[in-house]
């Protein structure tokens, strides 16, 4: 029954483009419109995956399902004469979520999540002549978090949630090497080009406290803490011959098995909500993530090949966000929001694996509650990411003089809620 499940969640949830490092925030298409803002405002299902101290809002049994449409853009623009600029292959990537929650007793709440606290598409349009091949032609991180809950309230102004997260992780990663001697590693050239393609999976667990306090009704503060995840991952390596150089002269067979470790970013997110007047509240949070775990991408072969590493060296980052939220009638809210998200990725060691600068997003949204028992919202997000140039590194590293431009994406959510 669980393999049916991730599998169904990872058939339905590719990848996510843009991501800052490979962090996911896109949780629900209200928290879409909010800039996710969610930490401390009032609650629907999705304060699962927000702050689920917050569910202690939320009567009876309620169920939210939703999903969010990413379309990414972008060009890589390559100075070397000889080497042709290149886009990244153009794809919408659907990121569903689903959340209930259940009010055991006056004081108790249970909440369960299935949504991607981490992702990572990047595809490049004709991989076997991309100047950057030999660095990475396409990296992939797909995965799906549960996450049951239980809040805890203890007076009108106060609760508490502790909670599991059970992350599965699909990671894949394709580079080219060159094997012919001297292995000059010349992108204007495929004839010692032989091509890796590695796929991996596995289980990682860890944990969450969240705290919500709301001494008025117009003033409210949350937080959340979410522990890192080590994720060990195993897979193989496959290999295919792309140039003039057989892969047995190179020594190498068709697969070989491979494993790794992948984390999974502690972070803290915290908050303040304020009510202005009655019908509009405004919330900005922070987001702290520890990035610098990730300090090297190991991967580690059966035979022949041993441990091959790259160093990372991340730095951790801040993200902010500011959510407006206005009750237009009793039954439908309009919403606006904004965010600064800052990269981890350190310049000395940028790679074409994870094409990332701090991005800003805008977003508008709105929700509306019809038979009392219905609520469906929508969202629509602009991403875009300052351009980058990258210098030039030695040719085994694959970085060839070259600049990031116009890298944008458009995000569209929807998700309906039901109470029961």
């Amino acid at each position: 029954m669980r393999r049916w499940i991730v599998g169904l969640a990872l058939a339905l949830m590719p990848l996510q483009a843009w991501a800052a490092g490979y962090g996911i925030y896109e949780w629900s298409a209200r928290g879409n419109a909010l800039g996710g803002a969610m930490v401390a405002r009032d609650a629907d299902p999705s304060a699962v995956a927000y702050n689920p101290a917050a569910i202690t809002d939320l009567p009876g049994d309620q169920f939210q399902l939703g999903f969010t449409a990413v379309a990414p853009s972008g060009t890589m623009d390559v100075h070397q004469d000889g080497l042709e600029s290149m886009d990244f292959e153009d794809h919408v990537w659907p990121l569903p979520t689903m959340y209930y929650t259940r009010q055991l007793s006056d004081n108790y709440w249970f909440g369960m999540g299935m949504f991607s606290r981490v992702g990572l598409g990047t595809d490049y349009e004709d991989p076997d002549t991309w100047a950057g091949r030999y660095s990475c032609s396409y990296a992939a991180i797909k995965s799906v978090s549960f996450t049951p809950n239980l809040a805890m309230k203890f007076s009108d102004a106060f609760s508490l949630a502790v909670g599991v997260d059970m992350t599965y992780l699909d990671f894949g990663y394709d580079m080219t090497s060159d094997v012919y001697p001297p292995r000059s590693y010349n992108p204007a050239t495929n004839t010692g080009d032989i091509k890796q393609e590695i796929s991996a999976d596995g289980w990682g667990y860890g944990m969450s406290l969240a705290a919500r306090y709301r001494p008025y009704d117009w003033l409210a503060f949350g937080i959340l803490w979410r522990s890192e995840i080590q994720l060990t991952v195993d897979g193989e390596a496959e290999f295919s011959q792309k140039g003039a150089v057989p892969l047995a002269t190179a020594h190498l067979k068709d697969s070989i098995g491979v494993s790794g470790t992948e984390p999974v970013p502690e972070s803290v997110t915290m908050g303040v909500m304020v009510k202005p007047v009655d019908r509009l509240s405004l919330e900005f949070d922070a987001v702290w993530t520890n990035w610098s775990a990730y300090k090297e991408l190991v991967i580690e072969y059966d035979e022949i090949l041993g441990d091959v590493s790259a160093p990372k060296n991340w730095s951790n980052v801040w993200r902010f966000e500011f959510g407006a939220e206005y009750a237009l009638t009793d039954t439908v809210d309009l919403r606006a929001g904004y965010v600064y998200d800052q990269s981890p990725v350190n310049d000395d060691y940028e790679d074409f694996a994870v094409p990332c600068t701090d991005r800003q997003i805008v977003t508008l949204g709105a929700g509306w509650t019809f038979q009392d028992a219905w609520t469906v919202d929508v969202s629509y997000g602009y991403l875009w990411m300052k351009d980058r140039d990258y210098e030039p590194r030695t040719p085994r590293e694959g970085i060839v003089d070259l600049a990031r431009e116009d890298s944008h994406a458009h995000m569209a959510g929807l998700s309906l809620t039901y109470r029961f």
